[in-house]
């Protein structure tokens, strides 16, 4: 048999040139129409082209070993069975091929990864068919591993160049989600291979998966966003309250979202876990929503140590901003029902319950039909675990602060710090009364401010005592016990 550069040529015969070239060799004919049917679907495989091309040369091959293999008369005996397991052998190959021509070209990308396992296994078929006979042809793996990268570098600009739209006006998206979720994780993947190559080919496959996710209804498979889906337009935040820093992004390099980077000093391994679990349940909210009722999240990244959040702009911004600009346009009544329609939804349909927890004007946007989105919901849930110091801070019960931090707090009397200060000025008057009536040489009236400042220390001792014992209103304390499990968590 000669190299594989002349069987690469061979190919390139006519389909009579191929039936005229193995005619002379009895019981081949079954073998040779099947190549021949295999090499007439390979040119209409959509994708794994390459792969494809390589497992018909493969087939060939087979055929010209068994022609070779009779002219030599090395198969004397047993020509029948090999001839039989060579048949079997292409018949399932076509078969398989011939699935592969016929499913819809959105589905060819998504099933491009199986396909190329069934063209290795089928390869693997060949191999073992010519072992048995003590027939083999080197070579093949470079050349299959070669054709699968092409392949690959191939997927990618045709998903760059696929107009979405069209094609999935020949589907019914709402009766082939799961297909629509396979074609947005692997536009995802593709997206965090390409980031470091053409900058056109990764746009392109971001608009393709934003018009799919649009057209589709879905989330993306992957929320935690680190292939690119979303950078920010601008460095400085437009917006900020305590809790975050609100940037302008774009998503999927098409649509206008807002960036919420909560503020951090050491966002670990814990925090991220701890982050993503309330990641799932806004996914699932989403998923009942819709954004009837609450603002959809689309995902998050991490930018540094700091985590963010990512959410589709409202141009009429939150509801106070909404109020000022159209106040004599608002329907108020309607508004505040819808407002409480989201705090039910999230109390009443969600199991188990959500709790808000952070109810405010900035937190309730407005979208474009001049209905309230709540946002940030569960903000308050991992604040403990990823948000700066300075907000852990404000929100850490009493006892755990300094007194100079919160000396107008009420409870700050039970603070030890206040009770060392308080004693110590106790001390210390009652020293300067000494020096007095030292000087006095015994003056009664020094005494007698004496005998006040000492009952006057007595009875704050009392009432600090007796503060101590005093049993602690039942929501403060669950609110007190909250909080420190809250940190326990953290």
């Amino acid at each position: 048999m000669g190299p594989t550069a002349q069987l690469v040529v061979s190919l390139g015969k006519t389909t009579a040139q191929i039936v005229a070239e193995f005619s002379l060799v009895p019981g081949l004919p079954p073998a040779v129409e099947l190549l021949v049917g295999i090499i007439d679907l390979c040119e209409n495989v959509t994708h794994n082209r390459n792969a494809a091309r390589c497992l018909r040369d493969r087939c060939h091959q087979l055929v010209i070993a068994l022609r070779d293999a009779y002219q030599a008369k090395r198969l004397e005996g047993v020509m029948h069975t090999a001839l039989q397991e060579a048949v079997d052998c292409l018949v399932d190959i076509q078969t398989r091929m011939d699935g592969w021509v016929h499913i819809g070209k959105l589905q060819s990308f998504t099933k491009q990864k199986s396909i190329q396992t069934e063209i290795d296994q089928c390869l693997s078929a060949i191999g073992d068919c010519l072992t048995k006979f003590q027939m083999e042809i080197h070579g093949w793996q470079t050349e299959f591993a070669t054709s699968a990268k092409l392949d690959h570098m191939e997927l990618k600009e045709s998903l760059s160049e696929l107009k979405v739209g069209q094609e999935l006006t020949n589907i019914k998206l709402e009766e082939n989600m799961e297909m629509a979720r396979q074609m947005m994780k692997m536009m995802q993947d593709l997206m965090a291979e390409n980031k470091a190559l053409a900058e056109r080919t990764h746009t392109s496959i971001s608009k393709n998966l934003w018009q799919l996710q649009v057209q589709s209804g879905e989330l993306m498979p992957e929320l935690h966003l680190k292939s690119g889906e979303v950078r920010r337009i601008n460095e400085q935040p437009i917006k900020w309250t305590n809790i975050v820093d609100i940037y302008e992004g774009l998503y999927l390099e098409t649509e206008k979202v807002y960036i919420k980077a909560l503020r951090v000093v050491d966002a670990n391994e814990n925090s991220l876990r701890r982050f993503k679990r309330e990641v799932k349940i806004w996914a699932e909210i989403w998923r009942r929503d819709r954004g009837e009722f609450i603002l959809p999240f689309y995902g998050f990244a991490q930018d540094g140590p700091s985590p963010y959040m990512v959410s589709p702009w409202q141009k009429n911004g939150n509801v106070l901003e909404y109020v000022k600009a159209y106040d004599m346009q608002v329907d108020y009544r309607r508004l505040l029902t819808r407002i409480a329609l989201g705090i039910h939804f999230l109390h009443c349909t969600m199991k188990p319950p959500i709790v808000h927890g952070v109810i405010r004007a900035e937190n309730i946007y407005i979208n474009d039909e001049g209905n309230p989105l709540l946002a940030d919901f569960g903000v308050s849930q991992v604040k403990f675990s990823v948000l700066s110091a300075y907000y852990q801070a404000i929100m850490t019960p009493i006892d755990t602060l300094s007194f100079f931090a919160n000396i107008l707090k009420p409870g700050s009397s039970l603070s030890p710090t206040f009770l060392v200060i308080l004693d110590g000025a106790f001390v210390s008057l009652f020293l300067v009364f000494v020096v007095l009536a030292f000087l006095t040489s015994g003056n009664l009236h020094i005494f007698a401010l004496m005998a006040i400042e000492l009952a006057l220390w007595a009875s704050v001792k009392w009432f600090v005592n007796e503060l101590k014992n005093t049993p602690m209103p039942v929501e403060e304390q669950d609110k007190g016990d909250g909080l420190k499990e809250s940190k326990k968590d953290s």
